[in-house]
């Protein structure tokens, strides 16, 4: 039996749904994992302060937020919550930044999907 099954809620964001779609669709091929995404970095603040996430998943370039100041919101409402960045600008610069506050992860949005799972599955166990 799966010890992730049905245990591990996570959030998406990310201003592109096809994107947050895309990563749902794989997420959820190699676990049951509970998946929910928004574009919209407000409406995940409410979700955040409504539900327990077990790991978040945010997008950096966002038009309405960056995720640098989405993720510094989160950990304001859940400090314990693992964030992971996800950015096609990323630089030793915005890897420092974003472990300063609070990121467990900063990963390449060109990551391959084994990828992602196995970074998702070690921030979970």
């Amino acid at each position: 039996m799966n010890p992730f099954r049905a245990s591990h809620k996570i959030l998406l964001v990310d201003d592109d749904k096809d994107m947050c779609e895309s990563l749902a669709d794989v997420l959820t091929l190699d676990a049951d994992y509970g998946i929910s995404f928004t574009t919209d970095p407000f409406k995940a603040l409410e979700l955040v302060k409504a539900e327990d996430f077990s790991l978040i998943v945010l997008d950096y370039k966002m038009p309405e937020m960056t995720g640098l100041e989405l993720l510094k919101r989160i950990k304001e409402i859940r400090p314990d919550v693992k964030v992971f960045l996800l950015t096609a600008f990323i630089s030793n610069e915005l890897i420092e930044h974003a472990k300063k506050e609070g990121a467990a992860r900063v990963l390449s949005k060109f990551i391959w999907p084994d990828e992602i799972i196995k970074h998702i599955k070690e921030a979970l166990s």
